[in-house]
């Protein structure tokens, strides 16, 4: 059965509009992050990825750039304590994993009720994104371990939300 598009939706694709405008300023901006990224700077791409996600689905603007980045920076740190406390105590252990992993997701739900960490799955992806980090031995600047690898999180994270803002910024000059 082939399907069939709604004539608005045909339309939207075939015009000019905001989501072509950012489509092409998003694909262009993404050249020189990624190359900035990989040949220049010593922290992860990915991270600034997932935070400019993360700025597009606070609901954009300032405040979505606060409201984003401040849950994806309160997700690092939950994750990082997390890594902290199971390692030094606890030898790594899965129980004791599984267990602050819980207390910390708990804490993450709560952040509907902070208005700056309002943007709950901001702070879910932050603590995945430190999670990948770590897993991957990714740090920042030359600086080891955890506290490197939590610096990495933090400055990728803010950079692509700062980059969110921008093509939404400069995208608008260019849309409908």
């Amino acid at each position: 059965m082939s399907r069939q598009q709604n004539p608005s939706t045909k339309s939207r694709i075939a015009s000019w509009n905001d989501t072509w405008s950012l489509a092409v300023v998003f694909g262009l901006a993404s050249i020189p992050w990624t190359y900035g990224f990989v040949a220049g700077l010593q922290i992860p791409l990915w991270p600034s990825f997932i935070a400019s996600g993360t700025f597009y689905a606070a609901g954009t603007t300032l405040d979505g750039l606060v409201r984003g980045y401040a849950s994806n920076l309160a997700g690092i740190v939950y994750a990082a304590a997390t890594l902290a406390i199971v390692n030094t105590y606890f030898d790594g252990g899965a129980i004791a994993l599984s267990i602050a992993v819980g207390v910390f997701m708990f804490l993450a739900s709560l952040h509907e009720f902070v208005p700056v960490l309002s943007f709950t799955p901001g702070g879910f992806f932050g603590y995945a994104t430190m999670f990948s980090v770590y897993a991957a031995d990714a740090t920042a600047i030359g600086i080891a371990g955890l506290p490197g690898e939590t610096l990495a999180a933090i400055v990728s994270m803010f950079i692509g939300a700062v980059i969110g803002l921008t093509t939404d910024e400069v995208s608008s000059f260019f849309g409908e």
